[in-house]
């Protein structure tokens, strides 16, 4: 996928080492996206030292993410899924209609190294000022990590 800051980001590179905390926002420079990322930003480095990289990601263009990652100053990757394709997949398009037509849902989505969803938050009403437990998101984080530390992964075993 397209990152605010140029080049491409794929999923699968992320996992090689380590968990990915994915952070599903429906609109850039929104209020509650604003909060929700300065959240993760001040955390960031708990969820590193949690075995996690932190990724933002929404259904907006290249430019319109790189200007919300510099205004933010987010050190964490920001990623443009411009055609929803990521956001379908993962079941969080809002639908094609409507003031929120194209965008996707809130939600927090912990994927481990093979590619496992581990952890699923979702908005249940994207308009309300709803947000993820953070301490609970980080919480499931340390869990995960510890997880596959004291189990080899299947991909692993074939090395």
């Amino acid at each position: 996928m397209p990152e605010a800051y140029g080049g491409s980001i794929a999923l699968h590179d992320l996992l090689r080492d380590r968990i990915v905390v994915l952070a599903f926002y429906p609109s850039p420079f929104g209020m509650m996206c604003g909060v929700e990322l300065k959240h993760l930003k001040d955390m960031y480095d708990e969820f590193r030292s949690a075995g996690a990289e932190v990724v933002g990601l929404a259904t907006n263009s290249v430019p319109v993410m790189s200007a919300w990652r510099e205004r933010l100053d987010l050190p964490f990757p920001q990623l443009s899924d411009l055609d929803g394709a990521v956001s379908s997949a993962y079941g969080l398009l809002l639908g094609k209609e409507g003031y929120l037509g194209g965008r996707c849902n809130r939600a927090v989505v912990i994927v481990d190294r093979d590619g496992i969803i581990r952890y699923r938050w979702i908005a249940s009403d994207v308009i309300q000022a709803e947000e993820p437990d953070y301490d609970e998101v980080l919480e499931a984080c340390r869990n995960i990590s510890a997880a596959l530390t004291s189990s080899p992964s299947p991909a692993d075993s074939t090395r």
